[in-house]
């Protein structure tokens, strides 16, 4: 027992040892040609005994292979160069800097139930994003990762072929529309998110728009995708954004709202509301508290989709 205590008080150790060679690019160099211990020397002005170090713990924990003093990446260190389109890159580097800041002072969000990152950091997660464009960007990079991931399934498990347009409402980078578009292509796919994410978004074949969803949300689709959005915000906040989606909608619209909710991951869950409530304020909600949310919008309910082992999809009509 103390053993397990006294590994689990230095886990984090291990995060930061990747996402150090995250930041130094050091899988990419290694997958460029830069294979040996003395060509990443030579070409980074490296120190010797603290790469040697770190090198040491990715071949031990298996992001690296050594023969014949060559370095090669296996299959784990290669989704953690930013150069593989089905990669971590910015996942890992994602839970670093403020993440981990605002973890730290954890206590404060306990004892006060306010965001720690705000306590810190003087302002919102994402107002602060919005005035720091390199973390604004690494952050979308991010969750177009998990994404990409989370919703391969999306187009498999609901038929958005029956409407004629499908707006991802606060979409990031487009990752869900983007396969929502690959699987549907006679569907009108839009993507809507702020000005300053959009300018980053480079997607083929998807109408993009600039707004903000606490103004107003376009008059433009029959269907509207609320995709890890709701759970960004408090219930003041999440009913403005529901409300100016249930006004963008015409009579018969679709609201698919897909959330982490599964109650079979109830310490997984925890651990997720723990973070909304440092960064953001809110929690992960049950199904029940969604289907409220949206019941007094005035939408109502017609079925959930099982999306993976963690999150659901709850789908919406406007009368």
């Amino acid at each position: 027992m103390k053993n397990q205590l006294k590994s689990l008080f230095t886990e984090h150790w291990k995060y930061l040892a990747v996402n150090a060679a995250c930041e130094l690019k050091l899988f990419d160099k290694i997958f460029d040609g830069q294979n040996t211990t003395e060509k990443l020397i030579i070409n980074n002005n490296w120190n010797l005994r603290a790469l040697v170090h770190l090198l040491v713990f990715l071949k031990d924990n298996e992001y690296l292979n050594e023969i014949d003093f060559t370095l090669a990446l296996t299959e784990k260190g290669n989704l953690l160069r930013e150069g593989n389109t089905d990669g971590l890159f910015y996942a890992c580097l994602n839970w670093s800097a403020e993440h981990l800041t605002a973890w730290q002072n954890l206590d404060f969000t306990i004892r006060s139930g306010k965001s720690s990152f705000e306590k810190v950091y003087g302002q919102s997660f994402f107002n602060y994003l919005n005035e720091h464009p390199s973390e604004l960007f690494n952050y979308h990079k991010a969750m177009f990762e998990y994404a990409r991931d989370d919703y391969k399934q999306l187009p498999e498990l609901i038929n958005f072929g029956k409407h004629k347009s499908v707006m991802d409402v606060g979409g990031g980078y487009g990752a869900a529309i983007k396969i929502i578009a690959e699987k549907y292509p006679n569907v009108n796919c839009l993507l809507f998110d702020l000005d300053k994410v959009i300018q980053g978004v480079n997607l083929d074949k998807i109408e993009k728009i600039a707004g903000d969803f606490f103004v107003q949300i376009p008059y433009v689709s029959e269907s509207i995708i609320l995709s890890r959005i709701l759970h960004d915000w408090d219930n003041t906040k999440a009913k403005q954004i529901l409300k100016n989606c249930f006004e963008a909608l015409p009579s018969g619209g679709t609201l698919y709202v897909i959330e982490n909710c599964n109650t079979n991951s109830e310490t997984e869950l925890a651990l997720l509301s723990l973070n909304m409530s440092v960064m953001c304020e809110s929690h992960e909600r049950t199904e029940k508290e969604y289907k409220e949310l949206c019941f007094e919008i005035g939408f109502e309910y017609s079925s959930q989709v099982i999306l993976n082992q963690l999150q659901i999809i709850l789908i919406f009509q406007k009368p």
